[in-house]
């Protein structure tokens, strides 16, 4: 048997994880001088509301190196290989805390530390097809090698109701920030295969459609997504399903809705976006 680990950034449901017995290690954040463990889709609104409202900046921190290791050894206990998956590496210390981890665990043999080099539902993406090819008996090997093909079209990408977050964080200027707010440019923010890029837009609607436009012709699975339940999000749900009644493949493609937590949220603000899995 192979055993899923993933942790908490790939924002699945608690619902889908104990369905298949999915192992979530959490991420920590700080916030207002108090540290708090990651958890799952529908436990963010408390957080958000306040995030929101005080626009205090948290600051984030991968998994302890026990709790990979404690969930390895009761894998490995039970005579099951191990899959792992993280947040990409060239964002955050979980992929390293996990290869650590499994250096130091029972049976390093039994573990593989998938980097994604992706964020968020993406890597759930990736999950859901390492869960259907588990399902079907395909060996760890057979499925790392297949999650690898679909690296190089899969995605994340969002519109930040604002670039104050991004500000904070250090990507733009406080004054590029502020004139930015005033012309009404957004940007469209893309990660894939690790790298995180943007373009410019005015208005949010001309960029919510332009980042529909992106979404590939050959995808199996499609994410709407939002950070703090923007008030833009059923809009934004709206255009993506007008624009996918219009093509052909629409009934081929897994649809699902979700929320990105403070993790991940903590670098952007309330948002808008899509991640898929490409073909």
């Amino acid at each position: 048997m192979i055993k899923i680990i993933a942790d908490s950034t790939t924002y699945m449901t608690k619902e889908y994880a104990e369905a298949n017995d999915i192992s979530i290690v959490p991420l920590r954040y700080l916030y207002r001088d108090q540290e708090y463990v990651e958890g799952m889709p529908g436990s963010f609104d408390a957080f958000f509301k306040d995030f929101t409202e005080t626009k205090i900046f948290p600051k984030t921190s991968q998994p302890s190196l026990e709790l990979f290791i404690e969930e390895y050894n009761k894998a490995i206990a039970k005579g099951d290989e191990v899959l792992v998956f993280t947040i990409s590496s060239t964002v955050s210390g979980c992929y390293s805390v996990a290869n650590l981890a499994k250096e130091q665990c029972n049976d390093p043999s039994k573990v593989y530390v998938f980097d994604s080099q992706a964020l968020a539902q993406t890597i759930w993406g990736y999950v859901m097809e390492a869960v259907n090819m588990r399902n079907e008996g395909k060996s760890k090997d057979e499925i790392v090698a297949q999650i690898e093909k679909y690296m190089d079209k899969s995605a994340i990408t969002f519109i930040p109701d604002s670039l104050e977050y991004i500000a904070k964080g250090g990507r733009i200027g406080r004054v590029t920030a502020t004139l930015g707010s005033i012309l009404q440019i957004k940007p469209i923010v893309s990660f894939n295969k690790g790298i995180l890029s943007d373009k410019k837009s005015f208005g949010m609607q001309k960029a919510m459609r332009e980042m529909i436009a992106s979404i590939p012709q050959k995808i199996r699975r499609l994410f709407i997504l939002h950070i703090a339940n923007t008030k833009l999000f059923d809009m934004f749900k709206s255009m993506v399903y007008d624009a996918l009644g219009k093509r052909g493949d629409k009934d081929k493609i897994e649809i699902y809705e979700g929320e990105v937590g403070p993790v991940v949220a903590t670098h952007a603000g309330p948002a808008v976006g899509l991640a898929w899995t490409a073909e």
